[in-house]
């Protein structure tokens, strides 16, 4: 659904136009109707819709006066007035349009098929732009950094095959090295827990996708051959965990 406002301070024309949207145009939401500069720079600052019809005079001043109390301006704009020659100023402000009064339905709706094919275009650009920084925050997330008493580590999850607690420490053993951390177990397990890492006994956490078999007598054999135990009220859990990838 489209968010839209009307700032407008006639209310024949605001009455008007609001119920243009409402019965003709099934996409767009009017949240917000105005009549004043005050207001609607007030409201600008703490929300952003998508579309904003602004009348070019109002109480408190004028449309322009709006515009320029923002730091941004970040959605489209449709003018309306009953002064063409506003629309010359309107075009530095990247209006989409602009509608004389009295409204035209027809006109409205010309107006906002224009409107609608700029909004599409640009909710795919911001589309692929979220996707992006998605992808981005996850390459990020595969990174572990893990700081020693003289380094400092970047470990892939992926490489790690499992921890272990040594009192406040723990004890990271990835596919080629070992390393000890000065945070708990505890602190790690909440970070990993959100990939592939199960707490298995209060002194492990594993990676399951290391994990080989799960043994009889309370172990998992690791892909390394490793065994290591795992508490009776886990094993079940463990069990669901493997069952469901």
């Amino acid at each position: 659904m489209i968010e839209a406002i009307i700032v407008e301070d006639e209310f024949n024309a605001l009455n008007t136009l609001d119920k243009l949207i409402k019965y003709t145009q099934k996409d767009i939401e009017v949240v917000a109707k105005i009549d004043n500069v005050e207001e609607a720079i007030r409201f600008l600052k703490k929300r952003t819709p998508d579309l904003v019809f602004l009348d070019i005079e109002l109480i408190g001043g004028n449309a322009f006066q709006i515009l320029e109390a923002l730091d941004s301006i970040a959605f489209k704009l449709i003018f309306i007035t009953a002064y063409d020659e506003f629309a010359i100023k309107a075009i530095k402000f990247d209006t989409i349009d602009y509608l004389l009064k009295p409204i035209d339905s027809d006109e409205l709706s010309a107006c906002l098929d224009r409107f609608r094919e700029v909004f599409k275009k640009e909710q795919v650009y911001k589309s692929a732009l979220d996707k992006v920084a998605e992808i981005n925050n996850k390459e990020i997330q595969k990174t572990l950094l893990i700081k020693t008493a003289d380094a400092q580590y970047f470990l892939q999850i992926k490489d790690i095959v499992r921890c272990q607690s040594d009192g406040a420490y723990t004890v990271f053993h990835t596919v080629d090295k070992k390393i000890m951390s000065a945070r708990n177990l505890k602190y790690y397990e909440n970070i990993l827990s959100e990939h592939t890492f199960v707490r298995v006994h209060q002194s492990h956490l594993v990676n399951i996708k290391y994990i080989k078999t799960i043994g009889s007598n309370n172990t998992v054999c690791l892909t390394n051959d490793e065994k290591i135990p795992v508490a009776t009220r886990k094993k079940s859990y463990l069990k669901q965990v493997l069952d469901s990838l």
